[in-house]
């Protein structure tokens, strides 16, 4: 994927904004979300099932990611997908894991350390905590395009992290926004109790998906997009005026 340093659009006209983008990518996941709720159930499930063992996690969740991306691209997705992106990124989402791991333990650690520092160490300590803590923030905000990434093609893990990082800076707005959404979808789904099991993952990849999708519209204007949904709300009860799909209906 090409990602532009913000410089090289000093001549252009602005980009979309952030709401522009959010629009549209929330909209496709409702109704993705809509059109293949049953195979999310399915896939949620053998997503944990995958889990289980813990070191197999981050291959399951590329699994669900590659899942998610063949339905945004509406290519005939089945559950045998999760299984196909489960073994073709095992390495790599390993490797993810691990690194995970790794920084977690390490900014906890340093997070505790510099908070309990006593006597003239004690103002300092808390100020280079809350630095470490907005490192956190950033760390847990560059996962809304670590996933999609890997799926679109980039295996390298230090080109995955380092190209999450760029467009998480480049799009602060858009990233916290998509963030929040999937926060906020995952929220609904444990206060629903069965939800948390039956299809918040599912519902986190497609989210992800469809948002990092809309935001390589900016990076590539000229290259193919997936048609806009066209449906509307009315059509929850009415789905006999929007034909199949919402990408088929015209306006």
């Amino acid at each position: 994927m090409l990602i532009e340093s913000p410089g090289s659009n000093r001549d252009r006209s602005p980009g979309p904004s952030a709401a522009d983008l959010l629009r549209p990518a929330f909209k496709q996941f409702f109704w993705l979300t809509y059109d293949h709720i049953g195979l999310l159930i399915l896939a949620n499930l053998l997503w944990i099932l995958l889990s289980l063992p813990i070191v197999t996690a981050p291959a399951a969740t590329a699994g669900l990611f590659y899942l998610a991306s063949r339905i945004t691209r509406r290519e005939n997705p089945s559950l045998r997908d999760l299984l196909t992106g489960f073994r073709l990124f095992f390495r790599p989402a390993l490797v993810i894991g691990l690194v995970d791991t790794a920084i977690a333990i390490i900014l906890w650690i340093n997070i505790d350390f510099y908070s309990h520092l006593g006597g003239r160490a004690s103002i300092p300590g808390m100020l280079f905590a809350g630095l470490i803590i907005w490192a956190t923030v950033f760390w847990i905000l560059i996962h809304a395009h670590l996933f999609p990434l890997l799926i679109d093609g980039e295996r390298r893990p230090r080109s995955l992290f380092r190209k999450s990082a760029i467009l998480t800076l480049h799009n602060p707005a858009f990233t916290i926004g998509i963030t929040v959404q999937n926060i906020s979808v995952t929220v609904i789904c444990a206060l629903t109790g069965v939800g948390l099991l039956a299809i918040a993952g599912g519902l986190t990849a497609i989210l992800l998906t469809t948002g990092h999708r809309s935001l390589l519209s900016r990076y590539n204007p000229d290259s193919p997009q997936t048609p806009p949904e066209q449906r509307r709300w009315r059509d929850l009860w009415r789905p006999w005026e929007s034909g199949r799909t919402g990408s088929s209906r015209r306006p």
